[in-house]
């Protein structure tokens, strides 16, 4: 082997005709797979949806629907690979408001697999039109679907802005609104203690907590991190103690403070600062 690497090395015609018939090989090589994946049939189509977890906005026929477009009599198992337009059918499907992100691929045995990441909802909202919709973790707004009720937050009261209005959150109400419900969804005890927001004619807005009778004035989702940690360490001091019943309201509006309302009775500002 050594002697004849040495041989190509010494005579330089000889190796320029064995890069050549190198390169030769690897284009015929590529030519024959690109002809024989052209010509490869669609078999089986298997499509995922992530995250595998959660219930979905879309099912497998759905999905299925969405690729054939215009064309829903279009046949895909038994189809030429040649004859289907991949980038297409990925550009229709994230083009869908449920879809964040689509991969298709067929593999050499003609198993076409669809990948689907769907937009996680964080926030359920009902604005003041009648209008309900959903805000993904990224902020944009889904459409609601009659066939799955996402198990989130819901938010209602002064909330002027539609589905139609943009692409994502606008306003400063849903911003904030979006906001405090991204927070409380990557917290394990927000999460499982807040189901409902509401913004008042002050657009203030107000938590509505699972465990307890009491109403939570967040104010705005400035400075939210503060809030819920003078918040939480309120809940573990006072109501641990005291009762989780005994507060008509809790305010974390102003800065340093828990302004607290007991039933039938106010309860001075605590300066948390200290």
């Amino acid at each position: 082997m050594r002697k004849i690497v040495a041989f190509f090395k010494e005579n330089k015609k000889w190796n320029i005709v064995l890069w050549s018939f190198i390169g030769l090989f690897l284009v015929v090589s590529l030519f024959i797979i690109n002809e024989k994946e052209n010509s490869l049939r669609i078999k089986k189509i298997s499509v995922t949806i992530l995250p595998e977890s959660e219930l979905s906005f879309l099912d497998s026929n759905a999905i299925i629907d969405v690729i054939k477009g215009i064309e829903p009599d279009m046949i895909i198992v038994g189809a030429r690979l040649e004859n289907i337009k991949i980038d297409e059918m990925e550009a229709d499907l994230e083009a869908n408001p449920f879809v964040e992100e689509a991969d298709i691929s067929v593999d050499l045995g003609g198993r076409m697999r669809i990948k689907v990441m769907q937009r996680s909802p964080v926030l359920h909202v009902f604005n003041n039109k009648g209008q309900s919709y959903y805000v993904s973790k990224n902020g944009f707004k889904i459409p609601r679907n009659e066939a799955y009720t996402a198990r989130v937050i819901a938010a209602n009261g002064n909330i002027s802005e539609s589905l139609a209005d943009s692409s994502f959150a606008k306003t400063k109400v849903l911003n904030d609104l979006y906001r405090i419900a991204l927070y409380c969804s990557k917290d394990k005890f927000w999460d499982a203690q807040i189901e409902q927001l509401y913004v008042d004619n002050y657009n203030d807005i107000l938590l509505i907590p699972k465990v307890g009778n009491h109403t939570i004035v967040f104010g705005s989702a400035e400075g939210l991190e503060d809030k819920f940690t003078r918040l939480k360490a309120f809940y573990f001091k006072g109501l641990n103690n005291i009762g989780w019943n005994k507060y008509k309201s809790i305010n974390v509006k102003y800065d340093n403070q828990i302004v607290a309302e007991k039933n039938g009775l106010f309860i001075n500002p605590v300066d948390t600062a200290k």
